[in-house]
């Protein structure tokens, strides 16, 4: 099952193609939304999100100006991309035309491509300056920062493309991990057993093996898994698209997620995990209302799943909604009393509603559960000093300090 980066990228672009060939482009596309643009037709410079052949786009609906832009993407995809043209006079075209995202990731890409790395980079700090809340051009500059151990630019690009989407921390550590894949495989056990099974694997074997290799960062592998088992299955196995969806949630390739996530709805309509991985696709496509319906659908399926709460009370708080967040939190502080993770969230929301008593009590009971913690006692030492407490304050820092140096 030896499975290299370059096949598993051909794996998921054959995948892809599948759903572009029965998803065509249209001139409605070229104003989508930009996460959702780019999520469609476009990717990171570790993998190809469009088959590989020409494509012919229509443009009417657009004003001569986006006609002339979506032109010269087009022809400088086919000839740079997928070509071995030079499309950088055309992209550069549309960029000063319509400052298109599209424009700065083919005109990325493909400096990536033709290893011409400072261009790349230059061509997103430029999408950056134009699209400062998009994650997908921090995370593009970052793993181009990686190649040329730029560690400083690319550990600032990580922190925030995590920021802006936290997907984007899973597909960034994945990337950072291929070096060591054959490494962590050769480690994990279940791995080495399940793999030298001469019969077919049952449905457990399959999620076992697939839940280390996820582990072991072979998040391709583990797709493929998944997908030889949908196949097997004859698709009707709900569970198997939940969790190949997951991955490709992880991979940030939202539309493969998007649509394994909707087939599993459609096959078990309370499927609850299947609503709230949704969510988190929505969430990164800024549809904050039709997430907060997926959640909403999910707590109905399963008014005890901690995770809908968190997921919910995360998003409430992007939104500015503390109230709603904190009413979340408060109801996964009722199903989880002994996880000290969960007085630590709703502390933190706490101070942003300067609610500083309650703030200090969650951290305490934090501290309680888990005494060992050493950032817990830096918190709360920061509460007691607005508290007008600096006994207790230096208390906490000398014994976050004391943990520290453990």
């Amino acid at each position: 099952m030896k499975f290299s980066l370059v096949l598993g990228m051909k794996h998921m672009i054959s995948n892809l193609a599948v759903i572009l060939q029965n998803n065509a482009f249209v001139a409605s596309d070229f104003t989508l939304p930009v996460p959702i643009l780019l999520a469609k037709f476009s990717f990171l410079p570790i993998a190809s999100f469009f088959p590989e052949e020409t494509r012919s786009f229509p443009t009417d609906g657009l004003n001569s100006v986006e006609q002339s832009a979506l032109k010269h993407i087009l022809e400088g995809f086919n000839s740079g991309i997928i070509g071995n043209g030079d499309p950088v006079a055309l992209l550069e075209q549309a960029i000063a035309q319509t400052h298109h995202a599209l424009a700065y990731s083919y005109l990325g890409l493909y400096y990536f491509k033709i290893a011409d790395y400072d261009k790349a980079i230059t061509t997103f700090t430029d999408a950056i300056e134009h699209y400062e809340e998009e994650p997908f051009f921090y995370a593009s500059r970052c793993l181009v920062y990686r190649l040329i151990d730029e560690d400083e630019g690319a550990f600032y690009d990580y922190q925030i493309a995590k920021r802006l989407d936290f997907n984007y921390h899973s597909v960034l550590e994945w990337q950072e991990n291929q070096a060591e894949l054959t490494y962590f495989e050769a480690e994990n056990l279940v791995i080495q057993e399940l793999e030298s099974k001469p019969k077919q694997l049952s449905s457990d074997e399959i999620n076992s093996l697939g839940l280390e290799y996820v582990h072991s960062y072979s998040y391709l592998k583990a797709i493929d898994l998944y997908s030889s088992a949908i196949a097997a299955s004859g698709g009707k196995d709900s569970n198997l698209f939940v969790f190949r969806g997951s991955l490709y949630l992880k991979l940030t390739c939202f539309e493969l997620a998007l649509s394994d996530f909707n087939q599993a709805i459609a096959l078990d309509e309370n499927k609850s995990a299947a609503y709230i991985f949704r969510a988190k696709v929505f969430e990164s496509y800024r549809d904050s209302q039709s997430a907060l319906l997926d959640y909403a659908k999910a707590e109905e399926i399963d008014a005890d799943s901690s995770i809908v709460y968190e997921e919910r009370a995360s998003l409430f708080e992007r939104l500015g909604l503390l109230k709603e967040a904190l009413m979340d939190f408060d109801r996964l502080v009722v199903l989880n009393p002994e996880d000290f993770y969960v007085y630590s969230l709703r502390a933190d929301l706490n101070e942003k509603l300067e609610d500083l008593p309650g703030a200090l009590a969650d951290y305490s009971k934090a501290i309680d559960l888990n005494p060992y913690y050493s950032d817990l006692y830096s918190y709360r030492a920061a509460i007691r000093e607005k508290l007008g407490d600096p006994i207790g304050a230096k208390a906490d820092l000398d014994k976050f300090n004391e943990l520290e140096d453990e």
